[in-house]
């Protein structure tokens, strides 16, 4: 990876035919009578070409250049976006797309049913890690109907494919790339033709800083926002307040009100949204350890006052995790067992699993001198505030972490191989889909048949769990979909490879005057990505729907 990674770029139907996907601010006060533009936070995540971009932000910076078949808006509904239409087979094996008339490359030539074959096929030959988040997964293969039709076959029903798949994968064009081998290292702007909204103007990978200006011959029509001006600040708070920016996300991991206060009212807004982001204990029971025995982590679970996390740390802005996973106000969520708070009961489990003696300093150890200390690794900027109070709740009932804090390419590399005992991490991470995306997340995240992911629980193996995760990816029945996933949240309750500490609400705030249609995504956008950036707002100036509406 030769682009330095920050914090911020690890934040980064029915069986019968679907019908047709329907179509569905304010003036910058610094260029009265002239476009709207935006100034936004921005960072190097990657050449924002599809093949290299960072995780989640650099998907959003290459999204303004390329579209996709379906798009997002903030009902969370699809929208037809290259696309006009979509139908389904009946055994949702086949997806028909009819293309929009008269859409071109920002370079002027047709994009047509070949660009999009053409794009599936490539993706598939290009060697791309993880941190490539949207790729074609599951898709057997493409072929084009004349110059505005395309049937693509899955090698599964997977009920998830127009959101993950229809709506994040960006279409390249075939003129361009078909002479180039290698894709991640082709980056040369020459390369960034896209249909999409916007085209790069200028870039700075080492700053962080990029330009992007309007498209006027957007299929949808000349986009309301008419200049994206990303800069990179170490604060994004603070450079609002400086004006620096006009929008600022919280962290990831969580905000206090009292960062919040000085946003109250005078010329800013704030929008917010819980379950984009969580941070989850993950044991790790490939390794032979006291950790293998359920008693232990549910002792862990406990001990670890959850709620007092998100009241002491974040001022309540958020929600205690749930060891099954989803948070609580995901339509998909059912109550399991919680693990409240009980130390009296957590040293009893200890007990029952045969740590009843004390070492010297107070450490719990079984008959065979197995003592219950463990290296538990994460991330160190900054490193999670909740860790030091997880470390107190844990040496309460005899159990010892020692922490170890790595940068965060390092934490997830670890995370893959499998080197610690314990992580305490963030997620998503670079896989980019939030826990309130679809919840084939729990799939992705506990299945023992997900090969090279860099986050999920490790050497966790239940075959139960196992065949109601492939079970619900090609259940169109939402009923039935909804029970598997009830039953798997069960599973996962009942065996803790890992355990959810909570769940931070997500702030954005702005200055009003500026721009005022800021949303977060129902479910995320580009298959579950978290986050305010989503270009529809840009195009549209408003929420929902792909009508353009010009500034007054």
């Amino acid at each position: 990876m030769d682009t330095p990674v920050t914090r911020r770029a690890f934040l980064g139907g029915s069986a019968a035919v679907v019908a047709a996907l329907s179509l569905g601010g304010c003036r910058s006060s610094r260029r009265a009578g002239g476009p709207t533009e935006l100034r936004l936070p921005g960072g190097s995540f990657g050449f924002p070409s599809p093949f290299a971009t960072i995780a989640g932000p650099g998907y959003v910076q290459m999204s303004y250049i390329y579209d996709t078949l379906l798009w997002k808006d903030a009902s969370g509904r699809l929208l037809p976006w290259l696309a006009q239409t979509v139908e389904r087979s009946h055994d949702g094996l086949t997806y028909t797309f009819h293309l929009r008339k008269g859409i071109t490359w920002q370079d002027g030539r047709a994009l047509t049913a070949e660009d999009v074959v053409f794009t599936f096929e490539y993706f598939a030959r290009q060697p791309l890690g993880p941190l490539i988040i949207a790729q074609p997964f599951g898709v057997q293969g493409a072929r084009a109907v004349g110059v505005g039709k395309v049937v693509i076959e899955l090698e599964l029903p997977a009920v998830t494919f127009l959101e993950a798949v229809a709506g994040a994968v960006p279409i390249i064009p075939k003129h361009i790339w078909s002479g180039i081998a290698d894709a991640p290292h082709a980056q040369d702007m020459a390369v960034l033709v896209g249909s999409g909204p916007y085209r790069l103007h200028s870039y700075s990978p080492g700053e962080g800083a990029s330009l992007y200006l309007a498209n006027d011959d957007h299929f949808l029509g000349r986009p309301y926002v008419r200049r994206l001006e990303l800069r990179p600040v170490d604060d994004e708070l603070s450079a609002l307040l400086a004006g620096d920016v006009d929008v600022a996300e919280t962290a990831a991991e969580g905000t206090s009100s009292d960062a919040l206060s000085p946003f109250h009212g005078n010329a800013y807004d704030i929008v917010h949204a819980t379950g984009g982001f969580m941070f989850p204990l993950i044991w790790n029971l490939a390794r032979e350890s006291a950790l293998t025995d359920v008693r232990v982590r549910r002792a862990f679970a406990l001990a670890i006052d959850r709620g007092a996390i998100v009241e002491r740390l974040l001022s309540g802005n958020g929600l205690a995790g749930n060891p099954g996973f989803l948070p609580p106000n995901d339509p998909f969520f059912v109550p399991t067992e919680q693990y409240a708070f009980d130390p009296a009961a957590a040293e009893r489990l200890l007990d029952e699993a045969g740590f009843r003696s004390r070492t010297a300093d107070g450490l719990r150890r079984d008959p065979n001198g197995r003592v219950l200390r463990f290296s538990v690794v994460t991330g160190n900027s900054p490193i999670p505030a909740a860790l030091d109070l997880i470390v107190e709740g844990l040496k309460r009932i005899g159990i010892q972490l020692r922490p170890q804090a790595v940068d965060l390419p390092t934490l997830f590399g670890r995370l893959q191989q499998g080197a610690d005992e314990i992580a305490l991490s963030l997620y998503p991470g670079p896989g980019g889909t939030a826990p309130n995306a679809d919840p084939d997340t729990m799939r992705t995240f506990y299945s023992s048949r997900i090969k090279g992911r860099l986050q999920g629980a490790q050497g966790y193996l239940n075959a139960d769990l196992d065949r109601l995760a492939d079970r619900q990816l090609v259940t169109a029945d939402p009923a039935e979909r909804k029970r598997e996933l009830a039953r798997m949240q069960h599973l996962v309750a009942r065996d803790l490879p890992a355990l959810p500490l909570y769940y931070p609400t997500l702030f954005t705030v702005f200055r009003r005057e500026v721009f005022d249609s800021w949303y977060y995504t129902p479910g995320g956008f580009a298959g579950g990505l978290p986050g305010p950036y989503n270009k529809q707002v840009f195009v549209t100036g408003v929420r929902t729907g792909l009508r353009i509406h010009r500034p007054q």
